[in-house]
C-alpha cells in the first residue's frame, strides 16, 4: 500500500504544498506541525493580539493549538494521541520549554513518548515558539507499546517523557545527554576544572553517553548498538565534528549506522554545559533477521556509514548533503565569476536529491514514498530554493517538511543543507 498524505496546505508562493501527516503502513507521521491558520501565519486565537497576556501564557495556548492539530490529524488517519512513540521539538527560545511541557503532559496522558527537545536558531514562521514532529502507530495495527525505565538512563522529571519505548520490533530512545542522576553532566564526562589536557570534552561527553546511556537503554529493551537504525546528534561546537565521529565510528563493530549530524548554536541542549545530544532507533534482537543494509555508492559524511538501513516497510536514512571527499560536490557550486545564473542552494538540493534516489533506488522504493523530509538550513531565506529542486523530482506532489534554521557552521566550507529523510516501502 502506497502512503497516504494528508492536511495538505500550501504557505507563500512558490512552496510545494506541505503534507503535515503522511499514514504509511502501520504508522503515521507528523511533520512541521506549528499553530497555523489556513494562510500559513500564526493563528489569532495563539497570539491574542487584544490581550497577549492574558492567561494561559502565549506558549501554553500555541502548545495546546498544536496538539488539536496532532490529535485531529492522527485522528483522521486512525491513530491517536495515546499512540505516540516519539516527539520532536525545535524551540528558538528555552523559556517556551517548560509551558510547552506542562501541556504535552496533559495532552499525550500517564506516558510521554521518548522526546528530543533542541534550541534552533528560527522556524519558518518567525514568530512561532515551537514546532513539532511526532510519530505514532495506528490503531488496526494492534501494536503494544512498552515503556522501559533502564537505571540511570531517564530525563529530567518535569519533562515526564518515557526514556525508551519498546513498541513491537522497534527501540525508540529519547535525547540522550552526558549527564549523572543529578541532571549536570557527569564528571567522567567532562575535563576537571583544574586540568587543560585530561581528555577532550567532546570525546568523554561521546564515550559516557554511548556507555552509560544508549548501551543501557538498547539492551533494556532487548537491543544493541549494532541494531540501531538511525541516529540523529547535534552537535552544539561544530568544530567538534572529527572527534565526534571517531569515538561514534569506535562504538561500533561494523558500519556506522545511518548518522544525521546537526549543528546548533551553544547551547542548546536541555542541560547549559552539555554539548552533544544523540537521539536512536533501533531494531529489537528478535528481528534481526529482518533488518537489511542499504548499499550504494553515496557519498555522505563519513565514509563508514551506511546510507540506510531498513526493517520492514520502513526505510531510515543517513544525513545527506551536497559533499563528497573534496568537500562541497563541484556541480553545487556557482561559477565564481558569474555566481547569479545559478541558485546556490538549488544546485546544493539537487545533487542531496540525486543521492537520495539512490539510496531509495537501493532499498526497493522512490522518492515519491518519503514519509518526512527534515530541512536543516543555514539560513531559510533558501527554502524556497530547495522547494524548487524538490519540484524538478516529484512535481507539484506534496511534501512532508519541516524546516528549521541551525547553525550555518555545517562542517563543510559552503554546505547550507542537511537533509534528515525517512521513507516507507510500499507492500
Amino acid at each position: 500500500m502506497a502512503i497516504e498524505k494528508m492536511g495538505l496546505r500550501t504557505y507563500g508562493v512558490g512552496h510545494k504544498p506541505h503534507a503535515s501527516f503522511v499514514k504509511a503502513g502501520r504508522w503515521v507521521f507528523a511533520n512541521g506541525i506549528r499553530a497555523l491558520d489556513e494562510h500559513g501565519v500564526v493563528h489569532p486565537s495563539v497570539l491574542r493580539e487584544d490581550r497577549p497576556l492574558n492567561a494561559p501564557p502565549r506558549a501554553e495556548r500555541e502548545a495546546r493549538f498544536i496538539f488539536d492539530i496532532l490529535g485531529d490529524g492522527f485522528a483522521a488517519a486512525n491513530s491517536s494521541l495515546a499512540n505516540v512513540v516519539r516527539v520532536d521539538q525545535y524551540y528558538p527560545d528555552w523559556r517556551t520549554v517548560d509551558p510547552y511541557h506542562s501541556v504535552r503532559r496533559q495532552a499525550l496522558g500517564k506516558v510521554v513518548a521518548p522526546s528530543t527537545s533542541i534550541i534552533v536558531d528560527g522556524l519558518m514562521n518567525q514568530d512561532a515558539l515551537v514546532e513539532v514532529q511526532a510519530l505514532a502507530f495506528t490503531k488496526e495495527s494492534n501494536i503494544k507499546a512498552e515503556p522501559l525505565a533502564p537505571k540511570k538512563v531517564g530525563g529530567p522529571a518535569e519533562s515526564g517523557y518515557a526514556p525508551c519505548l519498546l513498541v513491537d520490533d522497534l527501540v525508540f530512545v529519547a535525547g540522550q545527554l552526558a549527564r549523572d542522576d543529578s541532571g549536570d553532566i557527569a564528571p567522567q564526562a567532562r575535563v576537571p576544572d583544574t586540568q587543560f589536557w585530561r581528555g577532550t570534552r567532546i570525546r568523554l561527553e561521546t564515550r559516557y553517553m554511548v556507555e552509560h546511556r544508549l548501551k543501557p537503554a538498547l539492551e533494556a529493551a532487548g537491543s544493541s548498538l549494532d541494531l540501531i537504525l538511525k541516529a540523529q546528534v547535534y552537535l552544539s561546537h561544530p568544530e567538534d565534528f572529527p572527534m565526534f565521529m571517531q569515538v561514534w565510528c569506535d562504538a561500533f563493530e561494523s558500519a556506522v549506522p545511518p548518522t544525521t549530524v546537526v549543528p546548533v548554536r551553544h547551547p542548546a541542549l536541555g542541560t547549559k554545559e552539555a554539548t552533544i545530544e544523540i537521539n536512536v532507533i533501533a531494531a529489537s534482537t528478535r528481528a534481526k533477521a529482518r533488518v537489511q543494509d542499504v548499499k550504494c555508492d553515496v557519498p555522505l559524511i563519513s565514509n563508514r556509514m551506511l546510507p540506510a538501513r531498513r526493517l520492514d516497510d520502513l526505510l531510515f536514512v543517513a544525513g545527506l548533503m551536497a559533499v563528497d571527499e573534496g568537500g562541497l560536490v563541484p556541480e553545487a557550486r556557482p561559477e565564481p565569476t558569474a555566481p547569479y545564473y545559478k541558485s546556490g542552494i538549488e544546485l546544493q538540493t539537487a545533487d542531496i536529491l540525486r543521492k537520495a534516489e539512490k539510496i531509495f533506488a537501493a532499498a526497493g522504493t522512490d522518492l515519491a514514498n518519503v514519509a518526512r523530509a527534515i530541512h536543516f538550513h543555514a539560513d531559510l531565506g533558501d527554502f524556497a530554493g530547495a522547494c524548487n529542486a524538490w519540484r524538478q523530482v516529484i512535481g507539484n506532489d506534496a511534501l512532508p517538511y519541516s524546516a528549521v534554521k541551525v547553525n550555518e557552521s555545517m562542517f563543510v566550507p559552503g554546505a547550507k543543507l542537511i537533509l534528515d529523510l525517512w521513507g516507507h516501502l510500499p507492500s
